[in-house]
């Protein structure tokens, strides 16, 4: 049975670390998969987030944008 497929545009930071994620004979729909079934849906986890997302350390996010611009350059 041929499943439909989608593109989706990532960043290179996240493609490393699902690179990282992957296992032997693993494809990225594979990774993705069951990454979401470990984490459970999202209704199980919101009460873990008290009030809201975890935050976003926006300074290490721009260290990790820069370090991967200047590995693809």
């Amino acid at each position: 049975m041929h499943m439909p497929s989608h593109n989706v545009a990532i960043q290179h930071v996240v493609y490393e670390a699902m690179r990282k994620e992957k296992r032997t004979g693993e494809s990225f729909t594979d990774v993705v998969a069951r990454l979401l079934a470990e984490r459970g849906s999202l209704e199980e986890v919101r009460g873990a987030w008290g009030r809201g997302p975890p935050t976003v350390d926006l300074r290490e996010l721009g260290r990790l944008r820069a370090s991967a611009r200047r590995r693809a350059a």
